[in-house]
């Protein structure tokens, strides 16, 4: 599982290396599509089906979401009643709990997936 090092205001850096808004997907760590994003919804402050297939990926037990510094990012009750039919646990927290908690659970070995909103 990838080791969140630190997060700022807009950036990330996972095992190293910095990025600017991410899914961890098991082992895997994408750059969110900000483009997409923007020109579906205006803005990135939104889950896009997209990633919320790749967040279901590999029958995870809980997927986090860093829904930003002041709550921005929206988690739809589609996502966690999705999630819910699997299974799957969401948590979303503010981006700076959401990264101690992605770290926890993945250090304890347990199969976590996360969306991290590093801005609003």
């Amino acid at each position: 599982m990838p080791k969140i090092d630190s997060v700022d205001f807009g950036s990330i850096v996972i095992d190293g290396k910095k990025y600017h808004q991410v899914l961890i997907v098991g082992s895997e760590v994408l750059e969110r599509d900000y483009k997409r994003l923007e020109e579906l919804f205006g803005t990135s402050h939104k889950i896009g089906d997209w990633e919320a297939e790749k967040l279901f990926e590999e029958n995870p037990e809980i997927i986090v979401i860093g829904t930003g510094w002041q709550g921005a990012l929206e988690v739809g009750e589609d996502f966690v009643g999705l999630a819910r039919e699997k299974g799957i646990i969401v948590i979303a927290l503010l981006t700076p709990e959401a990264i101690k908690f992605y770290n926890e659970k993945a250090g304890l070995g347990q199969k976590i997936n996360a969306l991290i909103h590093t801005t609003c």
